[in-house]
């Protein structure tokens, strides 16, 4: 019986723990891309580089999403943002609205100002920060809330079985 209960408490707690580091892959993908939009902030505020400059600092990390859209600008030139941006390869950790703030982002980089990109770089920017700290909260909530279900159902099994 009281093997019964620790087993339950144990598999709520390993419950926790995989919610949590799945948290934590999708935050260290966010953090990825927090440091591409710096990169690639100091690439037009700094140097005032071309796109694929640009591009290219984003991608040190090796970001797919980035190292495609290079490959897509160097092969054939750009008729239009929107039909370079709608085909790329994101990645699964990003939600919807993360995807799409990444992706009024790069279609600002198109634009020839220079004060358009740094806002849209800016703006990414603070929204990733939001992105992450979301991140963040919700692990530790998944964290304590296993924890305490796995603790809770195994009291619960113990007293039923006794």
């Amino acid at each position: 019986m009281i093997a019964l209960a620790l087993l339950g408490a144990g598999a709520c707690v390993a419950l926790g723990m995989s919610a949590a580091n799945r948290l934590n892959l999708r935050e260290a993908g966010l953090q990825t891309w927090e440091n591409a939009l710096l990169r690639m902030d100091a690439a037009v505020n700094n140097s005032a580089a071309p796109l694929v400059e640009v591009l290219r600092r984003g991608a040190a990390d090796n970001l797919p999403v980035l190292l495609e859209l290079i490959s897509r600008l160097e092969t054939r030139p750009a008729s239009s943002a929107s039909e370079l941006l709608d085909r790329l390869p994101w990645e699964d950790t990003l939600l919807p609205a993360e995807k799409e703030t990444i992706n009024d982002c790069l279609t600002a980089l198109f634009s020839p100002s220079l004060q358009t990109q740094s806002q849209a770089l800016a703006y990414a920017q603070s929204q990733w920060r939001m992105y992450r700290q979301s991140c963040r909260e919700a692990r530790d909530k998944n964290v304590r809330l296993y924890t305490s279900l796995g603790w809770l159902g195994g009291a619960a099994v113990f007293i039923l079985l006794c």
